[in-house]
């Protein structure tokens, strides 16, 4: 019969073995919804989008900051047709220089003739788009924007998932805990099997003795013949009272 403790660790075994492998369906989903130009990340019709800068710190209800992880709409042409002045959006540039594209969220201050958007982070002092100084980003058509923020974040979540997203984030904190849990698992269930087997042998001895000729004494001994053999380590504790014995007779 298992101990309380083996039953409460097989317990908390189970429910990490389970967050673990929610967390890691999430960011398989994210690295793979997301992967190539135009693409964002989607859950469930969430995108979770984490922040890489502080360009849109502020004090309005709808600023976060670095590090925080977003959880934008995936809007589909008839949303993007209805965004306007003050809406929060996100989009993909090359910030960088590295010719690799990032996601940006920063809000559209203007809309331009043509239905191009001007964006600016809420902690920036110049429009992406600046027409007196060096051009940011490129004007950005409604075909390009990819979600809208509404003001849905967890804070500080978004750079546990960047790490996450690494190959070395992704086998520490995914693929290791991964590995080791179902190692758990595998030895549970030879342990399991073994006490199973272990138990039908000792029923299958109990019915053969209950069904065979024998005194109630008889069957009695029998079982405790049996029990002995089954628990080796408990027999040599008579040995102690025999050597007394065989001390005293010399």
């Amino acid at each position: 019969m298992k101990s309380p403790f083996i039953k409460v660790l097989n317990i908390i075994v189970d429910v990490l073995v389970v967050c673990v492998l929610i967390i890691s369906v999430l960011v398989l989903t994210i690295v793979l919804t997301a992967q190539g130009e135009g693409k964002v990340p989607s859950v469930f019709g969430k995108a979770p989008i984490s922040v890489l800068s502080d360009s849109m710190h502020g004090d309005a209800p709808d600023d976060f900051d670095k590090g925080d992880l977003l959880l934008c709409d995936v809007l589909d042409k008839n949303a993007k047709d209805n965004l306007k002045k003050g809406d929060v959006i996100t989009f993909q540039e090359d910030i960088n220089g590295d010719e690799k594209l990032e996601y940006v969220t920063h809000r559209i201050y203007k809309e331009n003739k043509d239905g191009t958007f001007q964006t600016k982070g809420d902690n920036n002092t110049t429009y992406d788009q600046d027409p007196k100084g060096t051009t940011v980003f490129d004007n950005i058509a409604k075909d390009d924007v990819l979600a809208k923020y509404t003001g849905s974040k967890i804070g500080g979540l978004g750079g546990i998932m960047q790490y996450l997203q690494t190959p070395l984030g992704f086998f520490l904190c995914i693929l290791l805990p991964m590995i080791i849990f179902f190692l758990y698992q595998a030895v549970r269930v030879v342990l399991n099997l073994m006490a199973y087997n272990k138990e039908k042998v000792m029923l299958k001895a109990q019915e053969a003795i209950a069904n065979a000729d024998l005194t109630e004494e008889q069957k009695q001994k029998a079982i405790e013949e049996y029990l002995a053999a089954q628990n080796p380590a408990s027999e040599p504790a008579e040995a102690p009272a025999e050597n007394a014995e065989e001390a005293s007779e010399q």
